[in-house]
């Protein structure tokens, strides 16, 4: 009797095992070689189209591929490496994607293309032509066509272009865990007709740098030339976790030219626990929703803030952290030239790079040319660098709060030269 129940229970083992390795592809069966040498585009493109027919997951082993030239993920298709989590790239462990294609040539197709419900999961994408001290124009490494799609665990080694979830009308992308070194764009959203999420998302040079390129020549290029975040018309969007340091820009916000669907072409997005560090701005806002606008939760940023005219949304910061001199905006942590509201809430405003700088008495905190101001339990710290004024209020201002400010060993500087209802209430030093 006991040989009988233990027959049944490894019959109806080997019965689930089949079921559940159904849609489950291996690029090695599919006639994969790695080793960086032999082009295995055709076997990695022949077992995603065999998981295309029903939908599965196409496994990809440890190993170094040389992919010279593109990948199209159909519908329901996950591409999936070794990693479980973020991963580092190496050259001799984990699942790496040496890719070739498009060099010199930004139009030319993606690298990775998902069409709708499909993922990119649990390995690395490393481009060996491309130097930091020469480097070349590509494509985006990956691209986003579809519903739903998702890119997960994944590591950009040296992209030129990130990740694209915006050139195609899509919704509810999910980006997850992505460690990049990027150089002309980490991230761009745009086109986005309902909600996306973007979590743990850091772009920095030492993901290529961990492979030996260098640091100083990453660095000089990228500080010149690299848009960490370029988000459009978005509804709704979440981001949370993301980093970009010595970008050019940090965060950039745009109109969508030409956007058939809907009255709003630009960005409305919650970001959160997110930063811009070391870099000429960290924000740039040239257009966002204006019903709704952008808001920042527990962010820093070093250095400038910029609200381009062009902008009549809100711009809502709580919480959020500004050091450093700014020399991009001339010195200031904010400055509105917009129309829009600019509320802080709680927010720190920090001089503690200034001494090192070319800081200039003249050269306020925060510069509102024009639009609204609330600022609301915020704190000034000088650090001996006392300015002829922590908030300038143009002649264009409209109206403005300042309630409940604080200055560290010193008082309110406030400069206003507005025609329309400013209130400067109950504001302290210590």
């Amino acid at each position: 009797m006991r040989k009988l129940i233990c027959l049944g229970v490894l019959l109806l083992s080997l019965v689930t095992t089949a079921r559940a390795g159904i849609s489950d592809f291996d690029v090695m069966d599919f006639g994969a070689v790695g080793g960086g040498e032999n082009d295995d585009t055709q076997a990695f493109q022949n077992a995603l189209n065999k998981a295309g027919e029903k939908g599965g997951a196409v496994h990809v082993p440890s190993g170094k591929f040389r992919i010279s030239g593109t990948l199209n993920i159909p519908n329901a298709v996950s591409l999936v490496g070794i990693a479980e989590g973020p991963n580092i790239a190496s050259l001799d462990k984990g699942t790496l994607l040496l890719a070739f294609s498009g060099r010199d040539d930004e139009k030319a197709s993606p690298f990775i293309t998902l069409q709708s419900g499909c993922t990119v999961k649990g390995l690395a994408i490393y481009y060996p032509e491309q130097k930091a001290e020469d480097v070349h124009p590509y494509p985006w490494t990956i691209q986003i066509k579809g519903l739903r799609s998702n890119v997960i665990d994944v590591t950009l080694v040296n992209s030129y272009n990130g990740i694209d979830c915006g050139t195609f009308y899509q919704g509810e992308h999910y980006l997850r865990n992505i460690y990049m070194t990027a150089l002309k764009c980490g991230v761009y959203i745009d086109r986005t007709t309902d909600i996306g999420r973007i979590e743990n998302v850091h772009i920095h040079p030492v993901v290529w740098a961990d492979l030996g390129a260098s640091y100083q020549a990453i660095h000089d290029y990228i500080i010149q030339n690299l848009e960490g975040f370029i988000i459009g018309r978005c509804d709704w969007e979440y981001m949370t976790n993301c980093f970009v340091i010595w970008a050019k820009v940090g965060f950039r916000f745009i109109e969508t030219q030409g956007d058939p669907v809907g009255n709003d072409p630009q960005a409305n997005i919650l970001i959160t626990q997110s930063g811009s560090d070391v870099g000429p701005l960290s924000v740039i806002v040239e257009k966002v929703q204006d019903h709704a606008g952008i808001a920042f939760e527990n962010c820093q940023f070093m250095d400038g803030f910029l609200i381009e005219k062009t902008n009549l949304g809100p711009v809502k910061l709580t919480n959020c952290g500004f050091w450093g001199w700014a020399e991009a905006i001339r010195g200031s942590h904010i400055v509105n030239k917009g129309e829009g509201a600019v509320m802080l809430t709680s927010c720190h405003f920090n001089a503690m790079n200034w001494q090192e700088c070319r800081w200039k008495p003249e050269i306020p905190f925060i510069e509102m040319q024009n639009g609204t101001l609330q600022m609301i339990g915020c704190r000034f710290q000088d650090n001996a660098n006392v300015p002829d004024a922590h908030v300038y209020l143009g002649e264009k201002v409209k109206a403005a709060v300042l309630m409940g400010n604080s200055v560290r060993v010193g008082k309110l500087k406030v400069v206003n030269k507005s025609k329309g209802d400013v209130q400067i209430i109950g504001n302290v030093r210590y």
